[in-house]
């Protein structure tokens, strides 16, 4: 009875601790995570967030279906599906769904955890800025965030931060209970954390990514005082594609609150809408006939960094969106999230892959994560044995 006082004792000096510190948020950080059996958070998360919700379209767009006949994973596709627990795994060639398989419980229905898969979604809706003539990629980000103004921002550019060129410090372990974004993503008001960080250094000679970065262009859109960024979202690109289902993106606070988006990570959509953006990435931003996004901001959306400068010599990153190349030299890019979540576009052959799911392999290739070469290779198997079925 005594060592139980202790314990208790001991737990209730940690609470009072860690809220007069500042650290209350981590009590909240252990229920999302380990007491449900995971490290840090998971793709089937929603119920522990505050939410903003993205309506689905007046006049949903449904994919046409025509799976390719006798198709399924072989073996060891089977077996890698399995290991790293896929909820879904969906190829689609321009408007037609060839190929979806749910696992895991899920469902065409079910949402998910995007992780940071979304911060492409912010650089799309900063395209959406830059259409409307809102934003100048190649102005300041003290133009539009007057902290930044003189020295603290050294002459950021909202390009250098599409690209993630800040030089700023803000930390990327989502392990560190006490990092940055242990804090963006369980504590409330991100806006004042966010607000303590200026550029140390002239922007523009090194890439880091930092979600950190996603956090300023979601304020950059605030800035601009046309609605929330999940607004942007909604009247931009949600609405425009057809969206069939709501999407969620999770807040600091509740939407009566005026809560922020968590705008690198937390946004909630099904595979065959998250499919959407692959889509528009394939098409530079024409969705139908309809241009959303100016053609060549999508085109520098997926142009490889030292394509753009002199100053950095990255080739596998463009705004917000990974880029690479399979052995054989075909592009892509691929919105990429914390757990494997995984949305690849591959604009010659006009496809997309979509994969969700709970685990991934922690080696990456040329930088980028190593499952995206595989889950490639998975889309152009499906993709040939359609178009020798149609030959």
């Amino acid at each position: 009875m005594k060592a139980l006082k202790i314990t208790g004792l001991v737990i209730l000096l940690a609470v009072i601790g860690t809220q007069v510190t500042g650290y209350g948020y981590i009590w909240g950080g252990i229920q999302e995570t380990y007491l449900r059996g995971w490290k840090n958070s998971n793709i089937d998360d929603i119920e522990f967030r505050d939410l903003r919700t993205i309506e689905s379209a007046d006049s949903a767009h449904a994919w046409i279906s025509k799976p390719v006949w006798g198709m399924d994973f072989t073996e060891e596709e089977r077996k890698w599906h399995e290991e790293y627990m896929s909820a879904s795994f969906l190829v689609l060639h321009g408007d037609t769904l060839l190929f979806e398989r749910y696992m895991q419980g899920f469902d065409e229905r079910t949402v998910s955890n995007s992780f940071s898969a979304c911060k492409s979604i912010v650089a799309l809706a900063t395209g959406l800025a830059v259409t409307q003539g809102l934003v100048n990629v190649d102005a300041e980000l003290a133009d539009y965030i007057p902290r930044f103004k003189g020295d603290a921002g050294k002459g950021l550019t909202v390009e250098e931060v599409l690209q993630m060129r800040t030089h700023i410090t803000f930390g990327e372990d989502y392990s560190n209970p006490f990092g940055f974004m242990a804090k963006a993503y369980y504590r409330a008001d991100i806006t004042s954390l966010l607000e303590q960080y200026r550029v140390p250094s002239e922007p523009g000679t090194d890439w880091k990514y930092q979600g950190g970065n996603t956090m300023l262009l979601g304020e950059l859109i605030a800035k601009l005082d046309r609605g929330s960024l999940s607004d942007w979202v909604e009247r931009g690109l949600w609405q425009p594609m057809g969206a069939e289902n709501k999407a969620f993106w999770g807040l600091d606070a509740s939407d009566e609150e005026g809560g922020v988006e968590r705008c690198f990570a937390a946004y909630y959509a099904t595979p065959r809408d998250f499919a959407r953006f692959g889509k528009l990435i394939n098409h530079a931003g024409n969705w139908n006939g309809n241009q959303l996004i100016d053609s060549t901001f999508m085109a520098d959306l997926i142009r490889p960094i030292n394509e753009t400068t002199t100053e950095c010599t990255v080739d596998h990153y463009g705004y917000q969106i990974w880029l690479g190349r399979t052995e054989d030299g075909l592009a892509f890019s691929c919105m990429e999230g914390l757990r494997g979540q995984f949305v690849v576009s591959v604009p010659s052959l006009d496809l997309v892959v979509v994969r969700t799911g709970f685990k991934k392999d922690e080696h990456r290739t040329d930088e980028l994560p190593s499952d995206v070469y595989r889950i490639v290779q998975m889309g152009r198997r499906v993709f040939e044995a359609a178009q020798a079925v149609r030959m």
